[in-house]
């Protein structure tokens, strides 16, 4: 699974790949019949925290990379 950024919204297919998460590979020879829906829903809510996890960290990496620069913008070189 990618997270990615899309750069330019004229061209949504041009995208910034952030984070990677591979997914376990489907194999339900190890499940057993009368609990294999609930290790399948264990397994699916365990990886959508994960990826949701990434999703939020990347957000946050955003946020705060824009919050420097507009403090940055703040305090521009030779000044003061």
């Amino acid at each position: 699974m990618l997270i990615c950024r899309v750069d330019d919204d004229s061209n949504p297919d041009q995208m910034t790949e952030l984070h990677r998460i591979d997914l376990p590979p489907a194999d339900p020879s190890h499940l057993k019949p009368e609990t294999s829906l609930d290790e399948l829903e264990t397994q699916t809510l365990a990886i959508g925290r994960e990826v949701m996890r990434k999703l939020l960290v990347e957000q946050w990496k955003e946020i705060d990379r824009l919050l420097v620069e507009d403090y940055r913008k703040s305090f521009p070189p030779g000044k003061g």
